[in-house]
């Protein structure tokens, strides 16, 4: 069946509340809810009105990319995920804002150093793994996942005012680019105000002979998470597990429902079935003049309005 409904979607919430909910997520979420750089995760609204965010996954599309990115960083704002921070450091590439979701990635295995994070925005769920939010010296954005078994109204009594909630969609890679989106059926406004998201390391697959992250080749994982041989975008046979394929037909559907509303262009020729283009080619379309006045005039708001 090519498309997902709401007994796979609550099928998968379910699953994955009842791994973590009353052991992780809610003991974190009492901690971050008192978090000393915690903002108001609505003045991220319309931060990006005539901008273009990349959103920087990470499959292994992204290691070929990493020069293209540094060529043209100052077209774009660049989010990455918790695992893509420290690559994207040491490479000479320092995001705008890192999205953080997961209760079980630890800040001693992925992260840089405390005094990395400085000036850099991070965005997260209220069960965000605290040793991250321990260590961040950036602001800090909560938000909930609206889901199908309504975990939101779990959390927001523990997270109070300040509080976003989007639409739960399955990863880390998705939830980069629904944070700043936004659209469901109740709010088809996007939320951020960017003018186009383009998206590298949205791969939700790996090369038999390639990484399964970029730059890195995590075992036995790349082994036991081996459920399908599919043939990719590019004709390429490529392995993936069950959670990837949901997570890529989830966003499909998605970008799917909120087409002429939101302008998003896959770089990554993975199994994400939307619009793609090279992405040096994307990113050279980009006015540079335009983009670095709007970014001018966005921080000179910024800094009034402190």
């Amino acid at each position: 069946r090519a498309e997902l409904d709401f007994l796979d979607v609550k099928r998968q919430s379910l699953a994955v509340y009842g791994q973590f909910g009353e052991s992780k997520w809610i003991p974190f979420a009492k901690e971050n809810s008192h978090h000393p750089n915690r903002r108001d995760s609505a003045d991220l609204g319309g931060v990006g009105v005539g901008r273009t965010l990349l959103c920087v996954g990470m499959g292994a599309s992204l290691e070929d990319q990493v020069g293209i990115i540094k060529k043209y960083r100052d077209r774009v704002d660049i989010i990455t995920c918790d695992k893509g921070f420290a690559p994207l450091l040491r490479r000479g590439i320092k995001p705008d804002y890192v999205m953080l979701c997961d209760c079980n990635v630890v800040w001693q295995k992925w992260a840089a150093s405390e005094e990395d994070t400085e000036g850099v925005a991070l965005i997260a769920t209220p069960y965000a793994n605290v040793t991250w939010t321990r260590k961040w010296r950036g602001p800090i954005y909560f938000y909930v996942n609206r889901d199908a078994i309504d975990t939101q109204d779990k959390f927001l009594p523990i997270m109070g005012p300040g509080t976003r909630i989007v639409p739960a969609s399955s990863n880390v890679s998705n939830a980069m680019l629904v944070f700043f989106t936004g659209m469901d059926e109740w709010d088809r406004k996007p939320f951020g105000g960017y003018e186009k998201f383009l998206l590298i390391g949205y791969d939700y697959s790996w090369q038999p002979g390639g990484n399964y992250y970029a730059w890195a080749d995590p075992k036995p994982k790349r082994y036991y998470m081996n459920h399908r041989a599919l043939v990719d975008k590019k004709g390429r046979l490529v392995y993936s597990s069950e959670n990837l394929i949901f997570s890529a037909r989830w966003l499909a559907q998605y970008l799917q429902a909120n087409a002429g509303i939101i302008s998003v262009v896959d770089c990554s020729g993975g199994l994400l079935n939307s619009q793609s283009s090279d992405l040096e080619a994307a990113l050279r379309s980009i006015n540079p003049g335009k983009a670095q006045a709007i970014r001018a005039a966005t921080q000179a708001l910024e800094a009034a309005r402190k």
